[in-house]
């Protein structure tokens, strides 16, 4: 993969933050009910819930933080790449807890219910004002994204899709991205 290119990242959870979490380059704050947990008596649903906000929040310090995408039309790539990479880090970390279930049950079913809607929106969408950015932050662009992300990992191969990324994150790291960008980069290793 890519390493990280900072020397450290830390989390901080603060009470009462409005955000679940924010992503900002090597520290990521936290809601404290999203960061922290007790052993003993959370429930495994919380435990899941909390493992999966922070490795989607560590996801963004590559896919939004270390390449940014080049205009919010394209903010499928980092919160579909967030998501995606979430579930896999949970899934490596704790593959009891078999959360690719959880992910095809829950979460992809969202994406489809609202992508069905006549009012939907495709996953790229053209934003030409700024009070418009708040609206496209829903399971289109997270998991949606994350539904074609892992598509495509199925269809070319995990060691050819990572490639394809690994490329991607290459070519753009420090700058701007676009959703072409990453079709020429998996193309590129297909």
């Amino acid at each position: 993969g890519e390493p990280y290119p900072l020397p450290k990242v830390d989390m901080i959870a603060i009470p009462d933050f409005e955000a679940g979490a924010m992503e900002n380059w090597g520290l990521i704050t936290y809601r404290t009910v999203a960061l922290l947990f007790d052993e003993k008596s959370s429930s495994i649903a919380y435990k899941k819930s909390t493992a999966y906000t922070v490795c989607h929040e560590l996801a963004h310090q590559w896919f939004g933080n270390l390449v940014t995408m080049e205009w919010w039309d394209h903010l499928w790539l980092n919160e579909g790449f967030a998501t995606w990479v979430g579930w896999l880090a949970v899934d490596q970390i704790f593959p009891d807890w078999e959360v690719w279930t959880s992910f095809v049950n829950d979460d992809m079913p969202r994406a489809l219910s609202l992508d069905a809607l006549r009012s939907s929106h495709p996953i790229e969408v053209t934003v030409n004002d700024p009070a418009e950015i708040h609206q496209i932050f829903d399971a289109i662009s997270y998991y949606k994204g994350a539904s074609v992300i892992r598509m495509l990992s199925s269809w070319l191969g995990v060691d050819t899709f990572l490639a394809g990324v690994r490329l991607y994150l290459r070519r753009h790291k420090l700058g701007n991205a676009s959703t072409s960008d990453l079709w020429v980069a998996l193309s590129e290793e297909a």
